[in-house]
């Protein structure tokens, strides 16, 4: 409804009802935008298309209420923002046409907080009905871009690629075969443009570490796949290496031939400065290491050592002390008490660096870790260890890196679980080993934020990171976790 309604003539509900009758059976059978209007500027009826465009910037409750901010919101297209016409609304049209000043105009119009503010055509016009009922006709479509729209969007996308490492291609799924590509693939790898549409110029370019995996990708995707992507090496033109993510389409024709197309990244740089990122990784987990061991050795070999003689001293001396009782009782407990010590001491000792991951590999390590548990106070969960044809020349950052998953996984375990049973499975297949840590604990939700930023878990993920291995956790709370673990035997 527009501000200050009119009614310029009287009529009755049943001519209205006779005037409208054949008008809505002809909007609703209209597929474009279409409303009709009575003399208040209200929305009486209107197509489908209308009322889903309308449904779409109101909630559906406001029914047609939307004309009131729409209509006054959307403004004249004028070619300059100071033209006399620019300020000019859609309701001051629409109020010319229910006061009679104007029979019907077709004007452009735009609403910054509808579609973007696209512009879009409207056209009004006041019905010539029999009797005396009043209605206006007013229908909308979008205005399709122009030529120079797209000339322009053309030109904004060439230049974006061609300030960008990205290059557009089109090709051949037969063969493989490149038969366009844009000017950045000589700035990309140096080779001229008609080299690259020469048979095979992928295959014989492709890394040698990478051409099997990359032309049975593409052999297997271009069956079966619209869309894929494929991370790779090619060897430029002076020999360097460069790292490409090629960004694939697949169009099949009738007769089973088909072609693809497609944009390929140069991503040698993220790639330097993952790389970068590893080494770093790598070195700060070596010096850990290094620091544990040492700190380790120190704990075994001077303090322990120490608690060892301070033990065997007290002994000695409750031993040469008969009377008073009570005194020598004590020196006794003096004793147990240092005892213990020492055995923390070297628990701690093996925690920090396990002497037997050295000398008598990655199972009996980690069956010492569960034993370890079965040994503790009561109230704490019981690990079984089972092993599959693990090997024993494992390299010693995946022997170390499992091994600390373990250990990290155990320690949650035992601190926040409240499990009975935990479960530990090494397994050697063809292609990888694999590590399966399952409890019958309380679980938790794996979106939480405590999840996303806890130092355990991100230290699972560095150490997998630099040994190429990856990492599934599965838990609810009450139905318990299982931590999933695959290393790649290359």
């Amino acid at each position: 409804m527009l501000s200050n309604p009119t009614k310029p003539v009287a009529k009755s509900v049943k001519e209205d009802k006779a005037s409208d009758d054949p008008l809505r059976a002809l909007v609703d059978a209209c597929i474009s935008n279409v409303a009709v209007l009575d003399e208040s500027g209200s929305i009486l009826y209107a197509s489908k298309a209308w009322r889903l465009f309308q449904r779409g910037k109101a909630p559906e409750a406001e029914r047609f209420d939307i004309a009131p901010y729409y209509f006054e919101n959307c403004k004249r297209l004028t070619e300059l923002e100071f033209d006399d016409d620019a300020d000019v609304t859609l309701e001051d049209d629409l109020r010319q046409i229910l006061f009679g000043e104007v029979r019907e105009f077709h004007r452009q119009y735009f609403c910054p907080s509808v579609n973007r503010g696209r512009p879009f055509l409207m056209h009004v016009a006041r019905l010539n009905l029999p009797g005396p009922t009043f209605r206006v006709l007013m229908t909308h479509e979008d205005i399709p871009a122009t030529r120079e729209d797209v000339r322009h969007t053309g030109q904004r996308l060439t230049q974006l690629l061609e300030t960008t490492k990205v290059m557009s291609w089109e090709g051949e799924v037969e063969g493989q075969r490149f038969t366009y590509v844009s000017e950045q693939a000589v700035k990309m790898l140096g080779y001229p443009a008609n080299e690259w549409y020469g048979m095979g110029f992928l295959a014989s370019h492709v890394h040698p570490d990478d051409q099997k995996r990359v032309l049975s990708t593409y052999l297997k995707q271009t069956r079966v796949a619209d869309h894929f992507d494929l991370t790779f090496r090619m060897m430029s033109s002076d020999g360097h290496v460069t790292w490409v993510q090629n960004l694939v389409s697949v169009t099949r024709g009738s007769d089973g031939a088909g072609r693809i197309h497609g944009f390929m990244i140069d991503i040698s740089e993220r790639k330097r400065a993952e790389e970068a990122l590893k080494f770093l990784g790598s070195r700060l987990i070596a010096a850990q290491e290094d620091e544990r061991k040492r700190v380790a050795r120190e704990l075994h070999d001077d303090l322990n050592q120490r608690m060892a003689v301070l033990t065997i001293e007290l002994a000695q001396v409750a031993e040469k002390i008969e009377k008073p009782f009570s005194l020598r009782k004590r020196i006794q407990k003096l004793r147990l008490q240092a005892q213990e010590i020492s055995t923390d001491i070297h628990r701690l000792s093996y925690r920090l660096h396990p002497s037997k991951l050295d000398h008598l590999g990655l199972a009996a390590a980690v069956k010492s870790l569960c034993d370890e548990i079965a040994f503790m106070q009561t109230g704490k969960p019981r690990a079984h260890f089972h092993q599959s044809g693990l090997p024993d020349d494992l390299p010693k950052d995946v022997t170390l890196c499992l091994f600390r998953i373990v250990q990290e996984a155990l320690r949650n375990c035992v601190k926040h679980s409240g499990a009975e049973v935990v479960q530990v499975v090494l397994a050697k297949s063809d292609h990888d080993i694999r590590l399966s840590i399952s409890d019958n604990g309380c679980g938790f939700d794996t979106r939480s934020e405590a999840m996303a930023q806890g130092l355990g878990f991100i230290s699972m993920q560095e150490r997998l990171r630099l040994v190429g291995g990856e990492i599934n956790i599965f838990s609810q709370p009450r139905r318990g976790t299982r931590i999933d673990v695959s290393i790649p035997l290359n």
